[in-house]
Parts: C-alpha cells; sequence; structure tokens
C-alpha cells in the first residue's frame, strides 16, 4: 500500500528541529538554577555577554518564532498565547534585551522576579503553544487559555514551595531586611530609584552569605547613602544640561577672542627663565585681559564679594569654570622634555597669541593668568615622581564654610558632584585650593614630592 502522507518541507524540517536547538540552549540558564552552574559558566567564558541567562533565553525565544514561522503548525492562536505568555515570564526575571520595560512593570511582584520559577512557567507556555498549534481541531477559546493559564498557576505553585526558588535557607536571603530596604529607598529618594537595577543591588546585599544581619543593615544604609549622593549628582548634570546652549556659544566666543589676538606678539613678549612665573604670568597684559575678560563677559559681576577679597561669588564660580573649559577645551600639547623647570617658560599673552600651545607649565601661567585678570587669586604647584614632572595651577577658594558653598556652585556649573572636584588644603591658614589641571578639579599626575612655584598676592 503506497505512503500517502505527505513530505515535509526543508523549511518545515528547519522549523521543526529550532525547537530542539532552542530547547538545548534552554537547558543551560535551566541546569543553572538548579546549582549546576558549569555549562552556563562555559557558555559566560566563551561567547562573554551573550553567553549570560538573558541572551540565551532571547536564543530560545528567536527558535520559538522560527518553528511558529517554518514548523507544523495548524493553528496561530495558541503559538500567540504561549509565545507572549512566555515572554512576559521571561522578561520578568531575566534582563533580556529590549524588553527591560517588561521587567520594570512586573518586579513588585515577587512570583514575576524568580528566576526559577519564571524560567519553567515561561518554557511551559512556549512549549504548550507550540505543541497546541499542531492540532487541527483546537477551538479558540482552549487555544487562547491553554497556553497562559497553566503556566501562571505553575508559576505561583513554585514560588510557593519549590527548593530552587527564592528561600532564605538556601540564599541566606531575609526578605523582611529587603523589603524594609525598598521601602526606605523609596520613601527617601521616591519611586524613581525603585526600579530592577536597585532591586538587584539590594538583593547582592542581602544575600551575602558571609555576612551578619547587622552588617547587611549597615550595608544598606551605604547603599541609600550612595543612590542619594547619586540623586544630587544628576540633579546638578540636568541643571548643567540646561545650560549647554549657552556654554557652547560662550565656547565659540572664547574661541573667536582667542583668533582675534593671534598675531599680536609683542617684541619684548620673548620667553622667560624657567620657574620665573613672576615674568610669565601675565594678569594685566593687554591681550591676557582681554581674552579672560571676553570669556568671563558671558558670566557677568564682580568676581567676589565683597570686592577686593577675592573669594569667588557664585559669578567668579561660573567665570573660573567658563575660562578652564575655555582653555582646557582649545589647548594643544606641546611637550617640552624639560622637567627641572629651567630652561623657559612662555608668558602667558605669548601662548595666547600663539593659539594656546604649549606644555604644562605654559597651560598653567596661562590659567592663573586668566584668573588674576578677572579678580581671583592663583598660584602654580610643581609635582616630581622619580625623573617626570608636572605643573598645575590652583584657584583659590577661601577658607571654611564659604570655601565649601563655593565649591557646591563651582560642582553645579560644572554637571559634578563637590566631593569629585579634587581642593588642596593648607594646614596652617585652612587657605582651599581648587585643582585647574587638564580637567577641572582633576589630577592628572600621581606626584610624590610637591612644591609651591610661584603664588598670587
Amino acid at each position: 500500500m503506497e505512503n500517502t502522507k505527505p513530505k515535509k518541507s526543508v523549511l518545515e524540517t528547519i522549523g521543526n528541529i529550532s525547537i530542539l536547538v532552542g530547547l538545548a540552549v534552554f537547558a543551560v540558564p535551566a541546569l543553572a538554577v538548579f546549582g549546576i552552574d558549569g555549562p552556563q559558566q562555559v557558555m559566560i567564558k566563551t561567547f562573554g555577554a551573550f553567553g549570560e541567562p538573558g541572551i540565551l533565553l532571547a536564543v530560545f525565544m528567536v527558535c520559538a518564532v522560527l518553528t511558529m514561522l517554518l514548523g507544523t503548525v495548524n493553528r496561530i492562536l495558541p503559538l500567540l498565547a504561549g509565545f507572549g505568555t512566555g515572554i512576559v515570564l521571561f522578561a520578568g526575571a531575566f534582563d533580556i534585551p529590549y524588553l527591560g520595560a517588561i521587567r520594570t512593570a512586573l518586579f513588585r511582584f515577587p512570583p514575576f522576579s524568580q528566576s526559577g520559577p519564571a524560567l519553567f512557567s515561561g518554557a511551559l507556555a512556549i512549549v504548550t503553544g507550540l505543541f497546541m498549534a499542531r492540532s487541527e481541531n483546537i477551538k479558540p477559546l482552549p487555544a487562547l487559555l491553554g497556553p497562559s493559564i497553566p503556566p501562571i498557576i505553575l508559576l505561583l505553585v513554585l514560588t510557593a514551595w519549590s527548593p530552587f526558588t527564592y528561600n532564605e535557607v538556601s540564599r541566606n536571603m531575609d526578605a523582611s531586611t529587603f523589603e524594609r530596604a525598598m521601602r526606605s529607598i523609596s520613601t527617601t529618594l521616591g519611586k524613581t530609584y525603585v526600579n530592577p537595577e536597585v532591586e538587584r543591588a539590594v538583593r547582592q546585599v542581602v544575600e551575602e552569605k558571609d555576612k551578619t544581619l547587622q552588617e547587611k543593615e549597615q550595608a544598606l544604609k551605604e547603599l541609600s547613602a550612595r543612590l542619594e549622593r547619586t540623586e544630587a549628582d544628576k540633579k546638578a548634570l540636568e541643571r548643567s544640561l540646561k545650560d549647554s546652549a549657552q556654554l557652547t556659544k560662550e565656547l565659540e566666543a572664547a574661541k573667536q577672542a582667542l583668533k582675534d589676538l593671534e598675531g599680536r606678539i609683542e617684541k619684548d613678549n620673548a620667553p622667560v627663565k624657567g620657574g620665573r612665573y613672576d615674568l610669565a604670568v601675565q594678569p594685566t597684559n593687554p591681550i591676557v585681559r582681554d581674552f579672560a575678560v571676553k570669556i568671563a563677559s558671558a558670566a557677568p559681576g564682580p568676581w567676589d564679594d565683597p570686592q577686593g577679597s577675592k573669594v569667588p561669588n557664585a559669578a567668579g564660580a561660573k567665570q573660573l569654570v567658563l575660562i578652564h573649559g575655555a582653555i582646557s577645551s582649545n589647548w594643544k600639547y606641546v611637550s617640552d622634555p624639560a622637567v627641572s623647570w629651567t630652561d623657559y617658560t612662555s608668558p602667558a599673552s605669548r601662548t595666547i597669541a600663539l593659539g594656546l600651545a604649549g606644555d604644562c607649565d605654559d597651560y598653567a601661567t596661562v590659567m592663573a593668568s586668566c584668573i588674576i585678570a578677572v579678580g581671583g587669586r592663583a598660584r602654580i604647584i610643581h609635582g616630581f615622581r622619580g625623573n617626570q614632572g608636572h605643573a598645575w595651577a590652583e584657584v583659590w577658594l577661601g577658607r571654611g564654610f564659604s570655601a565649601d558653598r563655593i565649591l557646591q556652585t563651582v560642582a553645579s556649573y560644572s554637571g559634578r558632584s563637590s566631593a569629585s572636584l579634587a581642593v588642596s588644603r593648607d594646614t596652617g591658614t585652612d587657605d582651599r585650593w581648587l585643582v585647574l589641571d587638564w580637567e577641572l578639579g582633576r589630577y592628572s599626575f600621581s606626584a610624590n614630592t610637591v612644591t609651591l612655584a610661584w603664588m598670587s598676592n
């Protein structure tokens, strides 16, 4: 008797095989749930981030899609129901590319955030949908509910009972500690910070096996404090970004001022002996004065209050940020092989007129000159490490509370936190000096020995 069963096409065969490949990939994170993480580690070591559980589950879902498109399928409704349910369950517990919004929406519901139950329930939904799609006689309601309701029930059962899911014994996890930490973060910082990323960080703390409950509580307090600092930095950055268009215009104006000054080198403006900053720093030189005032005019007002104190006020804080930004962003570094600082130093006016080119001591000279030209007080520091050396300028912020306050103002204008700005303090007088290196408030050179090379009045 002749066999009348139709032969499967090549594409249909590929579709049917795809789900087997997907199940093989799925087995890797499934084994990890039971503590057999050898295959998972091999995948991560071999493929890097592409071996993470979220990526492997994405591959599993792609294989399911291929089966849905190419394999033996008679009904589309159970496929869509199973695939949709599986995506929701997987994305609620794993970091799957492009599905982060699902996890954000579901992470408040504990069953959906637990990897073990979600893993098996999601797989059940997809596989059930694939098998039900092969039936020719299935009705719409069973086709819709069959791949979705049983997996949800399985999720709830596994969450409540299963030995491989979220429990205090196997993971040393204190649920009440976790909940208190999340409520505290929500109360302190608002619901913006109640998200999967913060949840992961909190879970990592409370699941530490080598820490006591008191140590975990302390670690959670430190995490909350870091988040508070992050929120403050974020707000400062947002304020800075609002001014970004204006700052861009101001820097462009500084560049134009630089072009206007190019070529105005006076005959008596030759390089001076190295280290003679008393000659190289030229705050009253017309070229330097014009250049500094042009930049600072974007933040009009006196540098200090009261005038003559040289302690920067809000306008002075913005002026120093603008001056540093204009010089550092336009500087063309040309190295000087001399480390002894005894060869020569280019006067500030010469360096400006040449287009802001030179090495670190030339940079420090121009920076100090411009700060003094608009009313500030500056100094130049030499740092040494072995046979290497570096020079940088520093601007005086005052002492005590007033220095702390102006540092906060500088931080807000620069989009940084005040804690991230490097400030040196004179122990005898409590004078505070903000570092004006290649980057505002950040040392670029780790010196073993530091000396004061020059300071203005």
